[in-house]
C-alpha cells in the first residue's frame, strides 16, 4: 500500500499531468496527482512507463467503459485500488489478478451523521452505534463501517449502486481490515484472500531537474 500526499507545487502537477489519458486531465488537481502516482506504481511494478500503463474502467457487469473497477487492461500480473480524501491518497497494489479495494475517508464531521448512519448500518450495527457515546467515537465507529463496506464494493467493482446496509460485515474467503493511516483519517482494504500482509510506503513526488520526478 502506498500514500499520497496529493498537494503538491503546480510544477509537479504540470509533470504528472504528462502521465495522463487526456480524458483524465480534466479532473481537478489532486485527483489527476493522485491518478499519476497510480501510474506510478503500476510502472515500477510492471517495468514499463507510467503514461504507457493501459488502465481499463470498463465494468465486468454492464461493460460500461468508464465505471468499472479500475484493471490494467490485459494484464493480470497485478492487481490495484485507489481512493483518495481531501488532500490524501492510498493506492493498493497486489500481485495476481485478485479482487482488490480500498477506500480512504477524512475524520472530519459529517451533517446528519444519525441519518446517514442509518441508511448505512444495518440493524445490528446500528443498534451497536447507537450505543456508542455521541461525537468523535460515533463518528470514527461510522468511518470505520463506511470504508469497510466501501473498500468490499470497490473490489466487487460495483460501488454504492449496492446499498450500504446490504453489505455484509464478513465475507466467506475475503478478508478486510482497517488500514493505519494517521489520526485525521480511516481506511480500510479488502481482498479476496483470506491470508495476506501489508506493507506501507509513502509516495512524495516532486519534480526532477531532469524533468523526472522522485518519491
Amino acid at each position: 500500500m502506498f500514500s499520497v500526499d496529493l498537494d503538491q507545487p503546480a510544477a509537479v502537477v504540470e509533470y504528472l499531468d504528462r502521465m495522463l489519458a487526456p480524458d483524465e486531465r480534466r479532473a481537478p488537481a489532486p485527483i489527476r496527482v493522485a491518478r499519476a502516482m497510480t501510474r506510478v506504481t503500476l510502472a515500477g511494478a510492471l517495468g514499463t512507463d507510467p503514461d504507457l500503463v493501459p488502465i481499463s474502467r470498463r465494468c465486468a457487469h454492464c461493460e460500461h467503459p468508464t465505471h468499472g473497477r479500475p484493471t490494467v487492461a490485459g494484464d493480470d500480473r497485478i492487481s490495484f485500488s485507489l481512493s483518495h480524501s481531501g488532500s490524501f491518497a492510498v493506492i493498493a497494489l497486489a500481485d495476481g489478478a485478485l479482487r482488490i479495494g480500498i477506500d480512504v475517508e477524512e475524520v472530519k464531521p459529517r451533517r446528519r451523521l444519525g441519518a446517514l448512519a442509518a441508511r448505512v448500518l444495518n440493524d445490528d450495527e446500528h443498534a451497536a452505534w447507537i450505543a456508542l457515546a455521541e461525537g468523535d467515537e460515533q463518528l470514527r465507529s461510522f468511518l470505520r463501517a463506511w470504508t469497510t463496506k466501501e473498500a468490499y464494493l470497490k473490489a466487487l467493482g460495483i460501488g454504492i449502486a449496492t446499498r450500504l446496509r446490504d453489505v455484509p460485515a464478513r465475507v466467506e474467503g475475503w478478508q478486510t481490515r482497517e488500514l493505519s493511516v494517521g489520526e485525521t483519517r480511516i481506511a480500510a482494504l479488502a481482498v479476496d484472500r483470506t491470508d495476506f500482509a501489508v506493507e506501507h510506503a509513502l509516495l512524495a513526488p516532486r519534480a526532477t531537474s531532469n524533468g523526472g520526478t522522485a518519491g
